[in-house]
């Protein structure tokens, strides 16, 4: 996994969550500080060590970086941060490609979000978040924010299911490699 294009995907993610409203916009801000801390791995005096995925992981072990808690945090904790929001991601997007007009939009980002990302957050941010999630428009507004004018729900939807399977390869290998590295357990 290419570093610089797993970032890249990241950039269209915020694309898309950001045509969803200032609801997502909490999920925005925080991958782009994310995004923002790759980056400057990349751009840094060992930015060749950062290139692809086990290549990061293999320097920061090796220089026992992957606790780092000071400035520039550790790239394969920042990079975990980002591979559990994805699953998330991947699924509130499945549930969408799935979903029908009338659908809660609301309900659906809450059932995603409360079976990947709220295991990792503490209780006041589930509520926060779950908070934020339930004032979400119905499926099929949300549908229409995101994608072109001319799409209807159903070629959208379409285009959703195939952004997943694009995802998933992605995903599964980072989660892979964050197995082989025993990274799962970053603080």
């Amino acid at each position: 996994i290419i570093v610089d294009e797993y970032v890249r995907g990241y950039d269209e993610l915020c694309i898309f969550f950001d045509s969803l409203g200032s609801v997502f916009g909490f999920i925005t801000s925080d991958v782009r500080d994310k995004i923002g801390i790759l980056q400057h791995h990349r751009e840094a005096e060992n930015g060749d060590e950062y290139t692809d995925v086990k290549a990061m992981f293999e320097f920061e072990i090796e220089n026992k970086l992957t606790d780092a808690k000071t400035q520039p945090l550790s790239g394969s904790r920042t990079l975990l941060r980002l591979h559990r929001a994805l699953a998330f991601t991947m699924l509130f997007m499945k549930r969408l490609s799935e979903s029908h007009e009338g659908d809660s939009s609301s309900a659906l980002a809450s059932e995603s979000y409360n079976k990947t990302l709220a295991a990792y957050h503490p209780w006041l941010i589930r509520k926060a978040a779950l908070l934020a999630m339930y004032t979400l428009a119905s499926v099929g507004d949300m549908i229409k924010k995101a994608s072109a004018e001319s799409a209807d729900q159903e070629s959208a939807q379409k285009l959703l299911c195939e952004a997943v399977e694009a995802i998933q390869p992605v995903y599964d290998t980072t989660e892979e490699l964050y197995t082989e590295y025993d990274l799962h357990g970053l603080p």
